[in-house]
């Protein structure tokens, strides 16, 4: 069920982490050792003899991996390349690696190239390298020189020194798609290019792709995970946004001050893609004082004399030169791109500046999201069925074993890689008993018991409501009535009562308008504000949501007009929104029989960045009754990232205050879901956020010491499961909701599983990946498994199982809510309230 309306910007854009163009005057070199991001720690709690479940049915499946196979045990050499000048682009240097290893008798096969400062040979190459080698060549004619010095000697028998081989591995296969393939790497996945898709009738592209990791897994085996990926570029310059916005007002005639706050309110935000070296940029800013014709300064070579001399270049001719690109537009503003996390670790804090037109814009617009033709022709595209998805996984392994130049540097370095999927066992969790009060829902759907709570009572009704309701709108007084009127009727045998509430034209569609009028015509008892809102105006709704959430603490339902304009979908509209509302004013609707025997808090902590406010908004949803069923709420703001870690501990020591309030006890056990981080993350929650929180857990005074679980949840992993028939010409489906899978697939050196948990009506259901870090209680495996799985059916929103635990998917409400639209903590009165929903 979807949530309540929310204006579309308010959806999560397409993350894009900007990378580092080097600038036109290059910094200096900081020591960094680019190995430090391979290293995974291990995370498996000590004493852990088997992290395999034992409960549920078996059932055979396929996965997106194959199997890869290393053969030899040379010693592998690892060499830090640096050029000089420093400031060459990436194909430049793969022309001087290809310069450099002709000249010292390296042929393709002898050598792996990172595109950066890495290089790997095997016994052959290091024969004809040694410890370091500095080579003369040259570039367009200028001078160069190629330094290679050996910083490792990695031993594939040696665990921490073959998890660095791991690098070699990837990097390979990186380089096989991008110079054997022809296909273009984009942050972590390649796409092809050679077999875009046209949409016909539409203004975009779809470049398919594959994401492939090689790793190490618990059969003792490397895998080679492959998940496809589309990336959405449209025929649209960001000259072309920028002056459509700024047209939009200049022809009404708008002083150029409020044109160019329009131009840049289109791009701000917005992900683009330069074609030139295929790299991703979130626009951060347009600089209207700049055009291609500005000069900047940068250091050259003098070819004559060898020193380098400090040039004046043209933007435009900078990228005339360097990347061969001819701007049409002389007088256009540039945009401003900040340098990435990555690129000011190294000391390149420099803003990047890049020309509009030689932009492409990436992704859908609102505007495009809404278009419900351009949407179902998009997902034709990149929704696939479990069966073509899995042939596309085939037909790439095809074409990686049929190319002979792949085929032959493989051979060279002894590795292989198989041609079938990887199969397994996995198990289907039994379906969990769900409640209402003593009355057990009757033969529900697996995924779905809609049907068996609309006829009978909450199992806990909310607080009272009755006429102490408003409901707002913008004339059409007769659809707002008619659906308060559904509403009291699908919400009666629910158990909460709703009588009519007080009807309220605004008299116009602002923010004003509403907010106005909810003042004027609300008094003390105010319980509950429908507000029905002619269309999804983000300011609207961001105005409306702060008012109640922050100033004057009341229960909110936002609805548009023609949501419930529609009188064959009314009952349906109104029964998902009730239940809405009596999550949101303190029911339970339903509850699972939880197997604990002592107190016990769950807590599910997420994050979202608030970019206006330029700090991260941090959230907590917790448990506070034996049947899990009740939670309360917190949240704060972290100014700094690494702020991150101390907000969560915080938010996690107020839970367990709050939890003796309603209990006369403390928590005996704290349960954490962890959101919101990822694989390069884990060092700090293990040695940063895990030791804090337990440094306030035993900082409470309790007669026993407070046990601590705490489970990464990562929805965002590529694996995928196929449901593997056992007639070889059916073909696969998605696995059942309650399949878990804890071998084959997953880590030696982690306490993980997998876990399915709800069914999708098109396209490939994605698993969601757990990491157990911290286990006090030493749960047998099933256990925490059945755990996990239950709470994926607590999320009162929607009446059947989600992809993660409910008090994440509660949490990330929250925090979002927080972020894109109160750039504010909500009023202490709503912390053991769901306003967020």
């Amino acid at each position: 069920m979807a949530d309540e309306a929310r204006p579309a910007s308010d959806v999560k854009m397409e993350e894009a982490t900007a990378r580092a163009e080097r600038n036109p005057v290059p910094p200096e070199r900081t020591k960094f050792d680019p190995m430090e991001k391979y290293k995974l720690p291990v995370t498996r709690p000590k004493g852990l003899d088997s992290k395999r479940g034992l409960s549920g049915t078996l059932v055979p499946l396929m996965t997106n991996y194959i199997k890869v196979h290393r053969k030899s045990d040379d010693i592998i050499s690892q060499y830090r390349i640096d050029f000089i000048p420093e400031n060459v682009t990436i194909p430049q240097r793969f022309r001087l690696i290809r310069q450099w290893a002709t000249a010292q008798s390296l042929a393709q096969a002898d050598y792996t190239y990172d595109r950066s400062n890495i290089l790997y040979t095997g016994p052959k190459g290091f024969a004809k390298l040694g410890e370091a080698l500095t080579w003369e060549g040259t570039l367009d004619g200028s001078p160069v020189t190629v330094t290679a010095q050996q910083v490792k000697s990695l031993d594939p028998r040696n665990d921490d020194e073959f998890r660095q081989i791991l690098v070699q591995l990837n990097t390979q296969l990186n380089r096989f798609m991008e110079n054997e393939m022809g296909m273009v790497r984009i942050m972590d996945t390649c796409f092809d290019p050679k077999k875009r898709i046209e949409v016909r009738g539409q203004p975009i592209e779809i470049w398919p792709g594959f994401e492939t990791s090689i790793g190490k897994y618990d059969t003792d085996a490397l895998l080679m995970s492959i998940d496809q990926r589309f990336r959405i570029i449209r025929r649209q310059t960001a000259l072309d946004v920028i002056k459509d916005a700024y047209s939009s007002l200049k022809g009404r005639g708008r002083p150029d001050p409020e044109c160019q706050a329009e131009g840049l309110k289109a791009i701000k935000g917005q992900v683009v893609e330069t074609p030139y070296n295929h790299i991703a940029y979130k626009v951060d800013q347009v600089d209207w004082t700049k055009t291609p014709k500005d000069t900047f300064e940068s250091r050259r070579r003098n070819t004559a004399t060898g020193a380098f001399e400090t040039v004046s270049n043209s933007y435009a001719d900078y990228f005339r030169d360097r990347y061969n690109k001819t701007v049409s537009d002389m007088n256009q503003p540039l945009i401003i791109v900040k340098p990435s996390n990555k690129a000011m670790r190294r000391k390149r804090d420099e803003n990047i500046l890049l020309i509009p037109e030689l932009c492409n814009m990436t992704g859908l617009t609102d505007k495009m999201k809404a278009d419900f033709r351009l949407m179902k022709a998009v997902a034709e595209h990149t929704k696939l069925a479990p069966e073509p998805r899995r042939l596309k996984v085939l037909e790439f392994v095809a074409a990686l074993n049929k190319n002979g130049v792949i085929q032959e540097q493989l051979q060279s370095w002894g590795t292989k890689y198989e041609a079938e999927l990887v199969r397994l066992q996995g198990r289907t969790l039994s379906a969990f008993p769900i409640f209402q009060g003593d009355r057990k829902i009757p033969d529900y759907q697996r995924a779905d018991w809609l049907t068996g709570i609309r006829s009978s009572s909450a199992d806990k009704p909310g607080d009272a409501i009755s006429n102490n309701w408003l409901c707002l709108h913008f004339a059409q007084e007769n659809t707002a009535r008619n659906f308060a009127k559904e509403l009291s009727t699908v919400c009666r045998p629910m158990g909460q009562n709703l009588a009519e509430p007080k009807f309220v034209d605004v008299g116009g569609n602002t923010a004003q308008h509403f907010l106005n009028a909810a003042m004027q015509h609300g008094h003390a008892n105010l319980a509950l504000v429908l507000a029905i809102f002619p269309d999804n105006a983000v300011d609207r709704y961001s105005a409306f949501k702060h008012q109640f959430c922050c100033t004057n603490p009341c229960i909110t339902q936002v609805m548009l007009q023609k949501t419930i304009s529609e009188a064959k979908s009314l009952k349906s509209v109104a029964t998902k929104v009730a239940m809405q509302i009596i999550a949101k004013v303190g029911g339970i609707i339903w509850k699972m029989q939880f197997k604990f025997t002592e107190p016990t808090t769950i807590i599910g902590i997420d994050v979202h960045r608030d970019r206006t406010e330029k700090k991260m908004a941090v959230a907590a949803c917790a448990s506070w009754n034996r049947d899990i069923s009740a939670y309360m709420n917190f949240a704060d703001f972290a100014e700094e990232d690494d702020a991150v870690h101390d907000v969560v501990a915080k938010l996690v020591k107020q839970a367990v205050e709050k939890f003796k309030e309603p209990n006369n006890v403390h928590p005996s056990h704290v349960m954490i879901y962890r959101d919101g981080v990822s694989e390069g993350q884990l060092p700090n929650i293990v040695g940063k956020e895990i030791v804090k929180i337990r440094e306030m857990l035993k900082a409470v005074v309790t007669p026993t010491p407070i046990t601590l679980t705490y489970v990464m949840v990562n929805k965002r992993d590529s694996t995928r499961f196929f449901a593997n028939p056992t007639d070889p010409g059916t073909p696969g489906g998605n696995p059942a909701p309650g399949t878990v899978v804890d071998d084959i697939v997953t880590r030696p050196f982690r306490y993980d599983f997998y876990i399915v948990s709800q069914t999708v009506r098109e396209g490939t259901v994605a698993p969601t990946y757990y990491d157990v870090l911290v286990d006090d209680k030493k749960m047998p495996p099933e256990i925490m498994q059945q755990c996990t799985y239950m709470l994926c059916h607590m999320y009162f929103n929607w009446p059947g199982t989600i992809r993660v635990p409910a008090p994440n998917q509660y949490a990330r409400k929250h925090a979002q809510l927080v972020a894109v639209n109160l750039h504010h903590l909500a009023h202490n009165n709503l912390f053991n309230k769901m306003f967020y929903l």
